[in-house]
Parts: C-alpha cells; structure tokens; sequence
C-alpha cells in the first residue's frame, strides 16, 4: 500500500508524534500582501509520526523502544483516513536481542522495519470532541500481518519447530478486520495521554505471540 511506503520512510527518521492539526482554518498573519491577504486561509489536514518515540533511546546503548507509526489525513474536523505499522510482538523500550534475533535487529538498526515481523492497518477514524481538552475516538477497517523469520514465534511455526520442520515453514501472513476506540486528553500545550483498546483480526491466526490486539496507553510529549 503507498500510505504503508510513505510510513515506513516517515519511521525511518523516527519523526517525533505531533498530535492531529486543528482543523480549524487558520489566517495568515502579517499581511504580507496587501489588504486581501487575509481572505487566504490554509489547512494542514496530514498528521502522524511516531507514536512511541523515546529518547531514552539515545541515552541508553543497547536498547530501543519499538516504534508504533501512524500517518493520517484529516477530511474534515471529525473524519479522518489513517494508516498505522507495528511489530507484530511490540516489546516497548527494551534490550536489544543480538542473539535470538540478530540478524533481523541489525536490519531494523540499518532502517529496514520490515525485517521484523509486523502489522499494518488501514482505517477510517471518527473524533468526536467531549471537552476543550478531552477527545474521543473510533477506528474501522481492515490489517494485514506478516511473520519473518526472526524471533516471533507463531504456533504454527512452534508446531513445525517441534516435528522437526521448522525449516519448511515460510512467510505466514494474515489478513482481517482492524477497529479501536480510545481517547486522548490534552494535559497541557505540550503533553498528551491517551489510551485505545484495539482488534487486529489479521494477528488471530498468531494467539498470544502477537499484542497487536489488546489495551495500549501513551504519553506524547512535543518539544
């Protein structure tokens, strides 16, 4: 999928998660140009970023927090379409694995985010605001997952392993339907919480592996 592509070059820089632009039309100042210039409005209706960015990444060698990508375009104050990537067993801020599954954390390391077992969704997102700083939202739509071979460990995969056949089993991949519904609260210019309770059906087929599905909370903070 292109919005897919586009995600996974946004998470390549790692950009900081920037909440979604008001969608309130805005004038430009200053007037450069002349009496009329304040009948010209703009609207940014694009948002995303990396909803997990820690800088504690930089501080701590040998650890990384898995990153947690959306992109998403605003068509209006409370309808959006949004795409979002995820590592199918998100470990959060954790230790480097350089033995289990080296060759596919160097892979990560170098940019390549899909070395690693991961989910990807796409959706339509209803917001509804509840107060100045309190927003409430639903997401519908479809995910696909893809299993590599890294670490993740898939039943079926563990089944094959313990017959002896563990070198036959190849990509497995999965397909379903994707909801959420969360909220965000705006604690001041700078910092958000939220929190979202999300289906991924296309991890299923994966059980307990996967946390692709399941109660997920944040704090972004901008700088």
């Amino acid at each position: 999928m292109l919005f897919t592509a586009i995600l996974l070059c946004a998470g390549g820089a790692q950009a900081q998660l920037v909440d979604a632009p008001s969608s309130r039309l805005e004038a430009e100042s200053g007037n450069r140009f002349g009496p009329l210039a304040e009948g010209f409005k703009r609207y940014s209706p694009v948002y995303g970023g990396n909803e997990s960015a820690n800088p504690n990444d930089k501080v701590f060698q040998g650890f990384r927090t898995d990153p947690r990508l959306v992109l998403g375009v605003k068509l209006n104050k409370y309808l959006a379409l949004e795409t979002g990537f995820s590592f199918l067993a998100d470990e959060g801020f954790h230790r480097i694995d350089t033995f289990g599954s080296g060759p596919a954390e160097a892979a990560v390391a170098a940019g390549d985010l899909l070395a690693k077992s991961h989910t990807t969704y796409a959706a339509a997102k209803l917001s509804i605001p509840v107060t100045e700083r309190l927003s409430a939202y639903g997401k519908v739509g479809v995910a696909h997952s893809v299993v590599k071979n890294d670490s993740f460990m898939s039943p079926q995969r563990a089944q094959a392993i313990a017959a002896g056949r563990g070198a036959d089993i190849g990509k497995e991949t999965g397909s379903g339907p994707y909801g959420a519904i969360g909220a965000r609260y705006k604690l001041n210019e700078r910092t958000t919480v939220s929190g979202e309770v999300r289906s991924n059906g296309s991890a299923t087929p994966f059980g307990r592996a996967s946390n692709a599905s399941g109660v997920r909370g944040s704090v972004g903070i901008g700088f």
